[in-house]
């Protein structure tokens, strides 16, 4: 059997279909999807039509990501000061574009799961961790040790940091396919997983295709996306064309630069003044 593991689309719907182009061509049988398929690039419906899609051809399974939890939440009336604004924005840009079905089927999914086939390894599916989707899981740290040893199954999958390894502890094993939408560490590709039961139990492939980055890019700049989420959208057309992950680096430096004037930042929203200042010592464009 063999599976393939997406995680991180966010909207990619471009890197996706290099993704798609791929594994039609690799006899892969399943998708897992680790959740995170939207947010952060221009027409989130593209990316849901071509996971319908692969929901028709592939058996598939689902987790949901915390932008799957963050869109429940402000369907729910979440006290999340949504705006457009370089902070929110993108969020904001992607919920106006859902229907309610779109988030029913979000509810309809858990952020955590596990895969049993008769005869193999059972698989722990998580965006984050166990506990969270929003918790990092890095190779060698300890909380990750510490869920890969109480966990039940052998294998665990997660997603959420984008970045794509393979790390054992003891007798477990936890992959990280890496994001298709927006991959660190390594520029203007799609990162993914393929795992094969054999005798020897789950083998893994790390996976990385490239996308036509420029095509994305066009559609972005023509996207109402560019003025809703202002800097945010540049800071991500800015990661994956460096494979850095750039966003958290211009919010840091912005964040930096208002403390400086003694600027109170109100629920997380930073002038818009001092992302442009940031975006310009990172020379994001």
């Amino acid at each position: 059997m063999r599976i393939a593991v997406f995680s991180d689309i966010h909207s990619n719907y471009v890197a996706l279909d290099a993704c798609i182009d791929y594994i039609n061509h690799h006899k892969v049988e399943h998708i897992i999807f680790l959740g995170d398929n939207i947010s952060d690039c221009p027409s989130p419906q593209l990316t849901l039509e071509r996971i319908r899609s692969l929901d028709r051809d592939y058996v598939t399974y689902h987790v949901r990501g915390n932008r799957e939890e963050y869109f429940i939440d402000h369907e729910d009336g979440a006290n999340d000061n949504w705006t457009y604004s370089s902070y929110k924005g993108s969020l904001l840009y992607t919920y106006e574009q859902l229907e309610h079905d779109d988030i029913l089927e979000f509810r309809q999914r858990s952020n955590h799961r596990i895969l049993h086939f008769d005869g193999m390894d059972d698989i722990l599916l998580v965006h984050g961790s166990p506990h969270s989707s929003r918790e990092l899981l890095y190779a060698n740290r300890d909380n990750t040790n510490t869920y890969l040893q109480q966990m039940p199954a052998k294998l665990m999958l997660s997603g959420h940091t984008h970045h794509q390894f393979t790390y054992r502890y003891r007798d477990k094993m936890l992959i990280n396919p890496g994001s298709i939408g927006v991959a660190i560490g390594k520029p203007k590709t799609a990162n993914f997983a393929i795992i094969e039961w054999t005798k020897d139990g789950w083998k893994s492939q790390l996976v990385t295709v490239p996308f036509d980055y420029e095509k994305l890019r066009t559609h972005f700049m023509r996207s109402t996306l560019m003025d809703k989420a202002m800097w945010w959208p540049r800071c991500i057309l800015k990661s994956m064309e460096t494979g850095i992950n750039m966003g958290p680096l211009c919010a840091k430096r912005a964040f930096d630069l208002a403390n400086q004037d003694s600027i109170t930042i109100v629920n997380g929203t930073i002038p818009e003044k001092y992302w442009g200042i940031a975006a310009k010592h990172l020379n994001i464009g």
